[in-house]
């Protein structure tokens, strides 16, 4: 078992949850995920699709129809590219779910997500392994576009959400911006986008201003890649993941750099 690791929350909404195809996403060479919900006395290894079995009924709950809405994610590819660029092992937390807003974080959601993040410390501990970093990577958005959310509303939401998380440990939020309402697939809707837009601009106007926030990586190059009017295939989750594991892994570098 590892001595020590960088605690990882992947919180946000579908996109970060997942609505890829398990099958053609890397596989995880490195890291573990702990389950509070559904195995919380061990680590299991990183898997696609993850957060399997990481639902909690009246909180971050991503089960349909006495299934999974989970298929495929970006955290294996974060995960690998993070270890190749840091050399850091990681263990992963699920704190997702779909069709969200920060609204709806705000009312109930982030308890869920902060718990998750104590038990995780809490089991690290108790287990003797230390816990180098926290950081979360946050993939959230598209529901607030849907209620037309303003890039003022939007940055005060994710910056009262990130303060709960700060109050439980962690250090950073790497921002995964959001991409288009697929306009290309549903022409008739692509009035829509605008409001997505509106987010993404915020989004990066927060990563622009606020030293808590980074933008890690993007959906927004990823349209052609889309399978419906808000989820990707396993393709842009790839690149996606690798992309944001690679910024937050050069962030450990830098910050090494500073502490010698």
């Amino acid at each position: 078992m590892v001595k020590s690791v960088d605690l990882i929350i992947f919180a946000g909404q579908s996109n970060m949850s997942g609505r890829g195809e398990a099958s053609e996403a890397p596989e995880c060479v490195t890291g573990y995920e702990y389950k509070p919900i559904s195995e919380p006395e061990r680590l299991v290894p990183i898997r696609e699709p993850f957060g399997l079995g990481e639902d909690k009924t009246g909180g971050l709950d991503d089960r349909y129809e006495g299934g999974t809405k989970r298929s495929g994610s970006m955290v294996s590819a974060f995960v690998n590219e993070y270890y190749r660029v840091c050399a850091r092992q990681i263990v992963a937390v699920s704190a997702s779910k779909g069709g969200t807003n920060t609204i709806e974080w705000l009312d109930g959601l982030i308890n869920d997500a902060v718990d998750r993040l104590d038990r995780a410390k809490e089991f690290l501990t108790e287990n003797g392994i230390a816990i180098d970093n926290i950081f979360v990577i946050w993939c959230q958005g598209e529901s607030d576009g849907d209620i037309k959310q303003t890039e003022e509303g939007y940055i005060k939401s994710t910056r009262r959400l990130f303060d709960m998380f700060k109050a439980h440990g962690a250090q950073k939020c790497f921002m995964v911006q959001i991409g288009h309402y697929n306009y290309i697939k549903y022409p008739d809707t692509a009035n829509r986008d605008k409001y997505y837009k509106t987010i993404r601009i915020a989004q990066r106007k927060l990563c622009e201003t606020d030293d808590d926030f980074i933008l890690a990586a993007s959906l927004e190059p990823h349209i052609n890649e889309m399978k419906d009017g808000y989820h990707y295939h396993q393709s842009a989750y790839n690149a996606v993941g690798k992309a944001a594991g690679c910024k937050a892994g050069e962030y450990i570098l830098n910050m090494d750099r500073e502490d010698a």
